[in-house]
């Protein structure tokens, strides 16, 4: 006698159809975590105006030190997300180049970040100092030309709260857009930064994400 299974996968993400009643049910799992991309910065003068793009196409060719994003702009298919916090990391290093503590302040108090999601909601708009991460390493160093600073404190219960916790779910567009903007409206005479190495960035958005199981 052929007997019919309790659960029966629909070919949806963590969902599966009940045959004896008829119904889907969807098993899902919560967790506090973060999602998370990096954009990258060449090093020398930095022209008024550049922007560097978050959650673009180049996803797919990142790993997971970079990233955990597996699609452009979208968290994970059948995933959603109550975020609570959104914060700029300014790596200290990118692959085998520690970042000069020069290039982290000048990118602290030079750079802004805009971050959306979808096309009118904005959740964050301001200078890079203002969001901190709680992230990054602390400490002293002796060696020569090289400096251990953070954007804030790297302590996750330091880094600022969303007033108000944001839902995301896999259908809303995240746009986040790093921008060098220029400064001559606080004086004529200001100069843009020149880096003296590579830089990179990272946002990174913690909260609650719910994702289906098995994923």
């Amino acid at each position: 006698m052929n007997q019919v299974p309790l659960l029966q996968p629909t070919g949806n993400a963590g969902e599966y159809l009940i045959p004896a009643l008829g119904q889907k049910v969807k098993l899902v799992k919560w967790k506090e975590d973060d999602y998370f991309d990096t954009v990258y910065r060449a090093l020398g003068a930095i022209t008024a105006g550049t922007k560097l793009k978050f959650f673009t196409d180049s996803v797919t060719s990142k790993n997971l030190q970079h990233t955990n994003f597996a699609q452009q702009r979208r968290i994970n298919s059948g995933s959603d997300m109550v975020m609570s916090r959104v914060g700029i990391l300014i790596c200290q290093a990118t692959g085998n180049v520690i970042t000069d503590g020069d290039d982290i302040l000048k990118a602290a108090y030079s750079a802004s970040i805009q971050f959306k999601i979808g096309k009118e909601r904005i959740v964050a708009e301001g200078p890079l100092v203002k969001y901190q991460t709680g992230l990054g390493m602390t400490g002293s160093t002796v060696k020569n030309n090289a400096a251990v600073l953070t954007t804030g404190v790297p302590s996750a219960a330091a880094a600022p709260q969303l007033l108000v916790a944001q839902p995301i779910t896999d259908k809303d567009d995240l746009y986040a857009d790093l921008a060098f903007e220029d400064g001559t409206g606080l004086n004529a005479a200001y100069v843009m930064p020149t880096m003296t190495g590579v830089t990179s960035y990272s946002i990174f958005l913690h909260g609650l994400i719910k994702d289906p199981q098995g994923a």
